[in-house]
């Protein structure tokens, strides 16, 4: 078992020196992975720094931890300009971004800055997209036709510096949105669900690996929704996951602002030498 965070791209958190030490020390600590929410409006706040922007500048300040996103609304931006965005931090980190791949839900701020779709179409977007994406990643001059997007003549350099493109994490429960990630993604991540529900979709998706793709690497992690107060629990949950083949556990570090830094070198202490062999 590994484990990550979600640093909160909002509100308090919203502070570049929090941001540059947050990184650092989760660096220090072991975690394998530093995430962001990708989100420009909450339901309790709409003060947030840009996800890519971010992850940018926790590149700059790291070396070793993977940085990405939990997870990138796929319809919420052009594809085609997305793909040069994750392309960029790719290799400004050297690679080590690992995009969390999602339809979008929270209609204000697709209604702010991009625009609202039904959730067929959004998720029919984000397999289209995430299409587009692919090709501009290992294709030199890409022309594209789709229902929603198209391009020509889109010449998309330098690539990603992971080969062939960075890992794609699918963060979602729903029947199509696994056997999307089970086709074309490289990951699953969902947030908060129950272990019987975990392990109920994570069968589904390993029968069709085992079909269609077999001998890929793949990863099943989880997002854990809101901290808990114990190492004991911590403990626990990862014990409960483990079983069940999960191989991370993302942890969304909304502690108040002060214990944020704090709390990573306690994890580091009390949680992760239980599973260090």
């Amino acid at each position: 078992m590994r484990f990550g965070i979600v640093y909160p791209n909002s509100e308090s958190t919203v502070d570049a020196k929090l941001a540059a030490t947050t990184a650092t020390v989760a660096e220090e600590c072991g975690f394998e992975h530093l995430l962001t929410w990708d989100h420009y409006m909450g339901g309790d706040t709409n003060r947030t720094f840009d996800a890519w922007a971010l992850l940018s500048y926790f590149a700059g300040k790291t070396e070793r931890i993977r940085l990405g996103t939990c997870v990138t609304p796929m319809p919420f931006r052009p594809p085609a300009q997305l793909a040069k965005v994750i392309a960029t931090v790719d290799q400004l980190s050297a690679g080590r971004v690992t995009p969390g791949i999602g339809a979008g839900w929270y209609r204000p701020e697709f209604e702010a800055f991009s625009s609202w779709d039904d959730a067929s179409t959004r998720f029919r977007k984000t397999r289209e997209g995430v299409k587009l994406m692919l090709r501009l990643w290992s294709e030199q001059i890409v022309d594209f036709s789709g229902k929603y997007y198209s391009t020509k003549g889109a010449i998309l350099e330098p690539k990603p510096a992971q080969y062939p493109h960075p890992p794609l994490w699918f963060g979602s429960t729903g029947k199509d949105m696994t056997s999307l990630a089970s086709n074309i993604g490289d990951g699953w991540l969902p947030t908060y669900i129950k272990p019987a529900i975990y392990a109920e979709i994570a069968g589904r998706i390993r029968q069709t690996l085992k079909e269609r793709s077999p001998g890929k690497k793949f990863t099943f992690a989880y997002n854990q929704l809101v901290p808990l107060k114990t190492a004991e629990g911590y403990i626990k949950l990862a014990e409960e996951f483990d079983a069940l083949g999960c191989e991370q556990i993302i942890v969304n570090w909304e502690y108040p602002k002060d214990e944020v830094v704090s709390r990573l070198e306690w994890f580091s202490k009390e949680v992760m030498p239980s599973f260090s062999k």
